[in-house]
């Protein structure tokens, strides 16, 4: 696998190419507090196509960002990453964060994508209490192992975590390696100003599947196939074999 550094409008962001033949590349993106590893379990070997995988920015081996920035900034930041590596078409797999930029950046460029997988994806926007919840999560984000151990809760469920306590711990060690700004700075782009984007499921004009967790809070997205598998918020990691069926399955949809 080679990596390299890319600069964008987001700073300088992590990539890793896997290549394997000359047919549309996989994209796989992560959501928050984590990184490219949560693809582990979803290399080439599992679909024998070509892949990308992007450390989003101020997480794994991306830059910190030294300005606001939001969800179309990270539109912006994914189309300038596939200019540079000339890459014209893709298939876009998304965790959270992941997939809220590839729905919106296939909805402004459709012709840039021949399928979908968006694992885990919030398009309701924050509202009400749970709004007011996670305003207050920013003043944790200064305490970042006992706030990432609270976030570990909540993205997944209980008997996973007891089975797998490292990746509470990998969660702790990558969090206290950000400032408590960069932290605040993802809660307010991708949960605090995302806005409601139903409208934009219901009307894209690419293949797509959802995966969503049995005992994930985002529910199912209007307009777009769904899959419920086991787990939580993180299905890579809970639900990797069902992740992986579906990912080849917007393969066949995208023309195999």
């Amino acid at each position: 696998m080679h990596s390299q550094t890319i600069k964008t409008l987001l700073g300088n962001i992590a990539v890793y190419v896997d290549r394997v033949d000359d047919k549309p590349p996989l994209v796989l993106m992560h959501g928050m507090f984590v990184d490219h590893t949560l693809w582990a379990a979803h290399g080439s070997s599992t679909t024998g196509r070509s892949h990308i995988y992007i450390d989003m920015p101020a997480h794994g081996a991306s830059a910190n960002v030294a300005h606001a920035w939001s969800l179309d900034d990270c539109v912006t930041m994914l189309l300038e990453v596939l200019d540079t590596l000339k890459v014209n078409t893709c298939i876009g797999v998304g965790q959270s964060w992941g997939s809220m930029t590839l729905l919106r950046a296939a909805s402004k460029y459709p012709q840039r994508f021949a399928g979908l997988v968006l694992c885990n994806m919030p398009f309701k926007g924050s509202t009400g209490m749970g709004r007011v919840g996670f305003s207050l999560q920013k003043l944790l984000v200064y305490m970042p192992r006992f706030y990432a151990k609270q976030a570990a809760k909540a993205l997944y469920t209980a008997s996973f975590i007891s089975k797998s306590p490292e990746l509470v711990q990998q969660m702790q060690d990558r969090l206290a390696n950000r400032p408590g700004k960069q932290l605040a700075q993802v809660i307010d782009a991708v949960i605090l100003n995302a806005q409601n984007v139903a409208h934009l499921c219901a009307s894209l004009q690419v293949p797509a599947l959802a995966v969503v967790g049995a005992t994930d809070y985002v529910g199912e997205p209007p307009g777009i196939q769904a899959v419920i598998v086991p787990g939580g918020h993180v299905s890579p990691h809970e639900a990797p074999s069902e992740t992986v069926d579906a990912i080849k399955q917007v393969i066949a949809m995208a023309g195999g």
